[in-house]
């Protein structure tokens, strides 16, 4: 079981999600869409690394200017709030 770092966040009608670790994202429309949604991503992503032998490169955390803009992003006045969440995320 690996646990890992995501943040989701309200960005006008819909909410992206963020895993840290990986560089993998998604949105919805509401909080649980856009984590379910990033879930998914995120074990797509980990079985095909797994498929074509790249297990070594499965980490691959978000650029720090990524992240940064994804949490603070310098187009928006309005403040901006996030929720940090912790994923459990099972693979062989």
């Amino acid at each position: 079981m690996q646990l890992l770092t995501c943040f989701v966040k309200k960005e006008d009608r819909q909410y992206p999600s963020l895993c840290v670790e990986l560089d993998v994202a998604s949105c919805g429309r509401t909080k649980k869409e856009a984590m379910e949604g990033l879930k998914n991503a995120i074990e797509t992503y980990i079985e095909y690394m797994v498929s074509q032998g790249r297990r070594g490169e499965i980490y691959r955390p978000v650029p720090m200017d990524e992240l940064e803009q994804f949490l603070f992003p310098k187009d928006t006045k309005d403040e901006q709030s996030f929720k940090a969440i912790p994923l459990e995320i099972q693979y062989v």
